[in-house]
């Protein structure tokens, strides 16, 4: 999925949150189509297979989200002041969960990783579908793109 299939609604400074609240909408709208958990699951992994290629020089240590079930990497960097992510997984299913956090949180300020939680994962009770240690490694996903913002804050401030 693109983010122009759901509507890339940004704005920066303060208002990031307010962007990331509708991101975060349009992501649980385009999920109410899912009426059992295996379409859920389709969606996501659907969402992961559309992740644009990650190049072979970002897969470092540096950007080994630790805790994941998987291998997954994560790259951030900040442009105009927006945070953006590239990710990749050996797994499908974890590919596409990081598919949603990096549609809600890129091209964000980075503080919106701070203030805006992603609600959205318990609306679509992504959490409770997932075995303990995929919920762990998405856990560490969303810790390690805060962490990747607090990072960039510091540059910034």
């Amino acid at each position: 999925m693109k983010e122009n299939e759901i509507g890339n609604e940004s704005m920066s400074g303060s208002a990031g949150a307010v962007s990331c609240l509708k991101k975060q909408d349009a992501l649980v709208k385009l999920f109410e189509e899912c009426a059992s958990i295996e379409m859920r699951y389709e969606k996501i992994i659907e969402m992961g297979r559309a992740l644009p290629a990650y190049p072979k020089e970002f897969e470092s240590q540096e950007n080994l989200v630790e805790g994941c079930q998987s291998v997954m990497h994560l790259h951030s960097w900040i442009q105009e002041g927006k945070i953006h992510f590239l990710a990749r997984s050996e797994a499908l299913i974890s590919a596409g969960l990081a598919a949603l956090l990096i549609f809600v949180y890129s091209d964000e300020p980075p503080e919106a990783l701070l203030t805006c939680p992603p609600r959205f994962l318990a609306q679509l009770n992504i959490p409770a579908s997932l075995s303990p240690s995929r919920s762990n490694g998405l856990a560490s996903l969303h810790r390690k793109m805060q962490s990747d913002a607090l990072k960039f804050l510091s540059l910034i401030h």
